[in-house]
This record gives structure tokens, sequence and C-alpha cells, in this order.
């Protein structure tokens, strides 16, 4: 109990030094964002606005996304519908826009949207890495829970896959217990408590993502306990 207790300490601590640290998404009318980090996006922007926004936290981030382009065809609207797209990344204090292909007919989108050629570019327009991957789904098509599926895809180790987080620390930082699909036993003479064990992970993760000056503070708080 006293090392959650410390743990939640300095999670706090990292958090309120990260709490206006923040990434821009820019979300083009064309793609449907489904899920953020396993969470149902906040998009922000007139209801007839060509491009929507949301802000995500610096640092890894996980994405699912559909493009579909929409076409005239006499008075009908058809639209294209690529494959669903579970994508992670790195960003910081940047705003992030979508490098998609145009396609100039509905029979070309038809013919080229899968597999889909996309970019991430930065604010200077440079694309930036990423990993990604199809997000299957050999059920219903309609009505998916893409929040979930992608929490599943995570808990699978999937190639797109980012740590699965239960316990909100604050509306920018999500902490927990980070499920690696093929973890190494650690031998102890004590076991610890699976509550302890999970911080203890969670620090490893928050550590290995901090800033050099947040580690420095970091160990500093540690000397004085």
């Amino acid at each position: 109990m006293q090392l959650s207790l410390k743990a939640a300490m300095v999670l706090s601590l990292f958090a309120s030094a990260n709490l206006y640290a923040a990434t821009t998404l820019v979300v083009p009318e064309d793609v449907k964002l489904l899920s953020v980090n396993m969470e149902k996006p906040k998009l922000e922007g007139g209801l007839f606005s060509d491009e929507k926004t949301m802000e995500i936290p610096d640092g890894t981030n996980q994405i699912v996304f559909k493009y579909q382009p929409e076409f005239e065809i006499g008075d009908d609207i058809k639209g294209v519908y690529g494959d669903v797209i579970i994508a992670k990344f790195d960003a910081t204090d940047e705003e992030l826009t979508f490098e998609l292909p145009k396609f100039k007919t509905y029979r070309q989108a038809q013919t080229n949207i899968s597999p889909l050629a996309w970019q991430l570019l930065d604010s200077k327009g440079q694309p930036i890495d990423l990993v990604e991957d199809v997000l299957e789904s050999d059920g219903v098509q309609i009505g998916r829970n893409y929040s979930q599926e992608a929490r599943n895809y995570n808990i699978a180790g999937g190639l797109a896959s980012v740590a699965v987080t239960y316990v909100t620390v604050n509306q920018h930082q999500q902490a927990v217990s980070e499920i690696e699909p093929k973890a190494q036993e650690i031998k102890s003479s004590q076991k610890p408590t699976t509550q302890d064990s999970q911080m203890v992970d969670l620090l490893k993760t928050m550590y290995n993502k901090a800033t050099p000056q947040e580690k420095e503070t970091f160990k500093k708080w540690v000397a004085q306990q």
C-alpha cells in the first residue's frame, strides 16, 4: 500500500508537469476518426467544417480511422470505404495533418483505396514515423465498438499495439499496468501484490517517457523518501 501511495504521488508529479503539453490532430471531412487511445474521439469544429481538430497528449498515441471519400455520380453521392486503419506514433507539441490520396473518380477510388497510402505530416510538412495495421473484424461491420476492438488488439500485441491503460490520472495522462504479450517472469523472494506490481511497471513506463529534466526531478524526489 505504501508503494502504491508513493507511486500515485510520482504519477501526479509527472502529470502536472505535462498538464498543458498537447498535440493537435487535424481531421479532414473524408476521414472518419473512430477511436483515439482506446476512447471515443471528441472532435472540435463546426458542423459543416471541412476539417475538425482534436487535442491529443504529447508522447505515444494510437488512432483508429477510416478513409471514405465521396463522389457525385449524377444526382447521387456515393462513398468508397477504405480499411479500418489502426496506427501508433509519437509527437510532441505538434499540429499533425493527414496526407491522403486524392482520387479523381469513384472507380479509381474503388480500385486503389486499399491498401491505403497515407501519412501524418508535422507542422513543417514532414511525415512522422508511425506504425500501422488493419483492424480486422470477422463479425458484423455495422455497429462495431472500435475502442474495445483497439483495446483487444493491444492486449493481443498487434503490430501497432500500445500499452493498455485503466486508471485515468487526468485528462492528458492515462496510466496503469502495461500489458506485455510476452512478459518475462520476475523472480523475487517476496511476491509483490498485484497492485504494487502494476505500479512498478507503470513507474518504469512513465520514467522512460519522461524528459531528462523530469527524470532528474524524480531522482531527487526518490532520494528524499
